[in-house]
């Protein structure tokens, strides 16, 4: 790999992640760190595909049944018992009653 290819690698997986965070800054509040979580609950997140932005907006974690609002942007997830973002979404979404 010649060194342009390279910085143009390191550069792209750098700056992909950001442009995510910045397109959806709305819905993507920081309320719990990635790095830190137990595999346990990696594996928990990843069995019910939870993903840390929706890609349904109907969909968000935000509406919810057992979802639990805490700080702006952030809360509890009944499936998880564990901090989640509003506007994140997994397959065990179920609407909230009106």
């Amino acid at each position: 790999m010649n060194p342009s290819r390279r910085s143009f690698l390191t550069l792209a997986a750098t700056a992909v992640p950001l442009a995510a965070l910045g397109a959806s800054s709305a819905w993507a509040a920081v309320c719990y760190d990635p790095a830190t979580l137990p595999l346990s609950q990696k594996n928990r997140r990843r069995s019910i595909g939870y993903m840390d932005v929706a890609a349904d907006p109907a969909r968000r974690c935000a509406g919810c049944a057992f979802f639990t609002a805490a700080e702006e942007g952030c809360g509890k997830c009944l499936m998880l018992n564990a901090a989640v973002n509003a506007g994140a979404s997994c397959g065990s979404f179920a609407p909230r009653g009106k």
